[in-house]
């Protein structure tokens, strides 16, 4: 059995289903894990208020978060650190993408998200991640208002082929991270889920060895670094799966939980 004081899990295609479910037993394990004094943290790409709305029941006020893919984090309740990006890189990047077909940016700040184009597809999966998010005239004027850490890039199915070879140029200063079929999330270069952990693991005093973390696609390969117990999805991609072959069973059949279970000796 092993001895832990944090667990530390993606969302999509992780935690929740394909259906965007969390598993039925989650309330429980969290019950569970209260009990034993171990703390979870739910780790995103997706907005803060957004992974908030996901845990109803007054679930939310119990979890940490590492949001926006490492830029944002939340202890208690409280906004602990933003990695906010310079307004030129942003300018920059906003810059090649209005040059590039079918590329369409959200700002993500402390307080909200901003787009320009609300196209259809967009709109279904915009609804999905933000549930703050702004529609204006131009995004830029946005850098007066808020503290952007992260612009995350949405083209239809073929985020790898397209968005994502239009921002490497921006690769060497910036992270440049595929975080879905339809998404590319731009931060600066020192941003990631696994820096993210590192910090929440410092500030709160615990070992990475103590820590247990759950992830599916390439923007988790850092988060999963970061700890000493690392697990891929069974339906991760498979690079992630070359290089944390534990798995930590299948998103659709609540693999986090049983996993968790399994390892900590839980029954619920």
């Amino acid at each position: 059995m092993l001895d832990i004081d944090v667990i530390v899990s993606d969302f999509d295609g992780t935690l929740l289903d394909d259906h965007k479910r969390l598993p039925e037993q989650f309330p429980a394990l969290l019950d569970e894990l209260d009990r034993r004094g171990i703390r979870f943290i739910a780790a995103s790409g997706r907005q803060y208020y957004n992974i908030r709305e996901q845990l109803p029941d007054g679930m939310a006020d119990r979890v940490d978060y590492i949001a926006e893919n490492g830029a944002l984090t939340v202890r208690n309740g409280e906004i602990c650190s933003i990695d906010e990006i310079p307004p030129e890189d942003v300018r920059a990047v906003v810059d090649v993408l209005r040059r590039t077909p079918g590329c369409y940016p959200i700002l993500c700040g402390a307080k909200c998200a901003y787009l320009e184009d609300m196209v259809d597809e967009l709109s279904v999966h915009s609804n999905m991640y933000y549930a703050r998010l702004e529609q204006v005239d131009d995004v830029l004027a946005c850098l007066e208002r808020d503290r952007i850490c992260k612009i995350a890039v949405f083209h239809s199915h073929d985020a790898e082929h397209v968005s994502y070879p239009a921002l490497l140029p921006f690769a060497g200063r910036m992270q440049v991270a595929l975080s879905g079929d339809c998404w590319v999330d731009v931060m600066n270069a020192s941003v990631n889920k696994g820096a993210a952990l590192r910090g929440m693991l410092e500030q709160m005093q615990v070992s990475p060895a103590r820590c247990m973390a759950f992830g599916d696609y390439l923007n988790d390969i850092e988060l999963l670094q970061a700890a000493g117990h690392a697990y891929a999805m069974e339906n991760s991609h498979p690079k992630l799966l070359e290089l944390f072959p534990r798995t930590g069973g299948h998103n659709n059949d609540a693999g986090v939980v049983r996993t968790i279970c399994r390892e900590l000796d839980l029954s619920l």
